[in-house]
């Protein structure tokens, strides 16, 4: 079938069968017949012509009405040209871009922040930068009370730096000399306790007591200062356990002492209710022992943070940490007893004291801090049926964690 178009603009199609056999199949032949359709909307005309033989198969013929053309309104009759559709540009971008978000109501804007306002320090270079503030703070009040030598008036930054570094250094190896003159000390009054002399007052047994608690700390200690000596800074914020009482400048100490009491304050207010349970036990039972006056480790918590322990470990460990604790509270209630009740003792020693104790003391006056104590002291030095120590004591602990005085 061959499409043709006339020129007046219909259609006609012809098809037409060769002569020629194909070379496969010999078959006897037909007169070729042509057949010419023509069509159009109005009529139709077939026109077929036989001149000659045609294949023996036979052939359907047919047409399909083509619908007329739009005539086109150019110049010179020429067909119209299609537009060409523009791809849309694609804009590559390394991620996802995200949708527009649809139109809401309008935000109030926030105020611009003045000019002179600094921004605001991430949480990755606000410790760094306290640290290094309090570092400076402690060495400048250390110079201040003559304990390190000031860097010179004209030294520059680094000389200066470096200078500090120094003195840290002779700071903390004459701290580590001074352990060794406690120690010669402390042998001292030994001696003259077993040569019949006057027995230990108050204050040597708190001087043997805290070189010993010095020498354990000594191989640590000097570890860290011939290993990184920056690192003390560090160790000052979040371990100042490690720490010799001769090596801790008098800032550090009193930072030490304040996080200690900011701690037992919290512990005394978020746990009151179970302290108030810890002191109706023993009021309800004066007889009764450390196990059943602690129970659970909820007690033993509550208990060891008013004292100032850590948090962490199992439950035998927290109970030998309070009795161990609290015997040492009774041989210094019965030094007390001894020395007029402590009337001789400083601000500073009534609030060591007291918070050995587990009795807060933030916002106390001497007045108060002594009251404090003696009503401590009257309280276990009253006969009991208690025969525990650790257990009378346990029961203060509760009464003062409850604010029952």
């Amino acid at each position: 079938m061959i499409p043709v178009l006339r020129r007046d603009g219909f259609a006609a199609s012809v098809s037409m069968t060769s002569k020629r056999a194909s070379a496969l199949y010999n078959a006897p032949r037909r007169p070729l017949s042509y057949s010419v359709v023509l069509s159009s909307p109005t009529h139709s005309t077939a026109l077929r012509l036989r001149p000659g033989f045609a294949s023996p198969y036979s052939h359907r013929c047919y047409s399909t009405p083509v619908p007329p053309t739009e005539k086109s309104t150019g110049p010179d009759g020429a067909l119209p040209v299609a537009p060409r559709s523009k791809k849309p540009k694609v804009e590559l971008h390394p991620a996802p871009v995200r949708p527009k978000a649809a139109p809401g109501p309008s935000a109030p804007k926030a105020e611009k922040a003045p000019e002179g306002a600094a921004p605001a320090a991430s949480s990755s270079s606000a410790p760094a930068e306290g640290l290094i503030t309090q570092t400076k703070h402690d060495v400048e009040a250390a110079a201040q009370h003559g304990i390190l030598a000031p860097p010179p008036a004209d030294a520059g930054r680094i000389a200066k730096l470096w200078h500090q570094a120094k003195e840290l250094f002779k700071f903390y190896v004459r701290g580590l000399k001074l352990i060794n003159t406690n120690r010669k000390r402390a042998n001292a009054m030994r001696e003259r306790v077993q040569n019949g002399g006057p027995p230990l007052s108050r204050w040597e047994t708190r001087f043997i007591r805290t070189y010993k608690e010095d020498a354990l700390k000594l191989i640590p200690f000097a570890l860290i200062i011939i290993i990184a000596e920056e690192a003390i800074p560090l160790v000052v914020m979040y371990a100042p356990f490690i720490l010799p009482s001769t090596c801790i400048l008098p800032s550090q100490k009193e930072r030490i002492a304040a996080k200690k009491r900011a701690k037992q304050a919290a512990s005394a207010e978020t746990m009151a209710p179970i302290f108030e349970e810890i002191r109706q036990r023993g009021s309800a039972d004066p007889a009764a022992s450390t196990a059943s006056l602690l129970p659970s480790s909820t007690d033993l918590v509550a208990i060891g943070s008013l004292l100032g322990h850590s948090s962490y470990g199992w439950g035998s460990l927290r109970i030998r940490r309070i009795q161990r604790h609290l015997l040492q509270v009774a041989e210094d209630d019965a030094l007390l007893l001894n020395e007029d009740m402590g009337k001789a003792l400083t601000q500073m020693e009534l609030q060591e004291a007291l918070e050995e104790r587990g009795i807060l003391t933030d916002g106390l006056s001497s007045t108060q801090l002594q009251g404090r104590l003696q009503w401590w002291l009257t309280h276990v030095s009253k006969p009991s049926p208690a025969a525990d120590p650790v257990a009378r004591r346990i029961v203060l602990v509760a009464s003062s964690g409850a604010g029952r005085f």
